[in-house]
């Protein structure tokens, strides 16, 4: 393939192992953190350190502007849900009408705040899985596979999804195209909804929490409560669908949540970006979410005598 410029925002497990592989297959990858991190990072590179694919070192072009980078062909926001305003407003100087953008984060509201600033031509739905975390700031330990799926926001088929397929192919990511991409955020969501709240609220490991069978009545309240929602969005999630994700839960069983790891290294975490949004959305709908509520709650309450900013600021 020709040689394509590639930003990726953010360089947490998700942006480096997804970044990693397109910057190992030859395409022009620059990635853009935060000020006080990109000296560092630029000294010591990047390390993919995988159990499941070949390890490797490298040392992309790393920045804290993109002022002065040409237009992008291929974005891959990998930043936390409550960045995704200001990231999207900085990615003006890099767009044109050719790029595509994919969202590589929680939440539901990623892709609706880059299409209303970039227009929705540039968006396409995206859902990663990655099973790993970051160590020493530049380090990913890699656990499990990763895949990308994605796919048009309108659910029509694209020769930009075909373009997009090659260019993952040649970095050897697994990926799967969607005809239905907005339900598969919202089963990402429904699973992350649940699963991630418990294991930040109660420290533990998601195989701890599907081998108790007394909270799966917890889980499974809290599942149909964003089922509700969704539906009253427009969007169907089946009842086989919410099993399946308690199911899929089993593959990380030793794993615990990014929000409580967020939690520990005494970061922001995600809870209006996998409580709070719900709580909004099903008050507009006028649907009842008291498990939620109480989940929302109490994290609330476990991180009020601590020094962790729930602003999101």
């Amino acid at each position: 393939m020709k040689k394509l410029n590639i930003l990726v925002i953010g360089t947490g497990a998700i942006g480096i192992y997804f970044g990693g592989k397109l910057f190992k297959a030859g395409f022009d990858v620059t990635f853009v953190d935060l000020p006080e991190r990109v000296e560092k990072l630029n000294e010591t590179g990047l390390k993919i350190d995988s159990k499941i694919d070949p390890c490797f070192e490298f040392k992309p072009k790393i920045v804290d502007q993109i002022i002065g980078l040409p237009a992008q062909d291929l974005i891959l926001i990998c930043v936390k849900a409550y960045h995704t305003y200001e990231i999207t407003l900085n990615l003006l100087p890099v767009i044109k009408p050719s790029s595509i953008l994919l969202s590589l984060q929680n939440g539901l509201e990623n892709e609706k705040i880059l299409s209303q600033i970039l227009g929705k031509s540039l968006i396409m739905g995206a859902v990663p899985f990655f099973n790993g975390n970051v160590k020493d700031d530049y380090v990913v330990s890699q656990n499990a596979p990763g895949q990308i799926i994605y796919g048009e926001m309108d659910h029509q088929q694209s020769e930009r999804e075909d373009w997009v397929s090659q260019v993952l192919a040649h970095a050897d990511i697994n990926h799967t195209i969607s005809r239905s991409i907005r339900i598969e955020i919202w089963k990402n969501f429904i699973w992350n909804n649940a699963f991630n709240t418990i294991s930040a609220l109660t420290k533990t490991t998601y195989g701890q929490i599907v081998n108790m069978t007394e909270i799966l009545p917890t889980i499974n309240q809290m599942m149909q409560e964003a089922q509700q929602v969704a539906s009253a969005e427009g969007y169907e999630i089946s009842n086989q669908q919410l099993e399946d994700l308690i199911n899929f839960s089993s593959q990380y069983s030793n794993v615990i949540s990014n929000m409580q790891m967020d939690i520990e290294s005494r970061s922001t975490p995600e809870l209006e970006a996998l409580v709070g949004v719900l709580l909004q959305k099903a008050k507009a709908h006028g649907i009842t979410a008291i498990v939620n509520q109480t989940m929302y709650n109490l994290l609330q309450l476990s991180l009020s005598n601590t020094d962790i900013n729930l602003s999101n600021d």
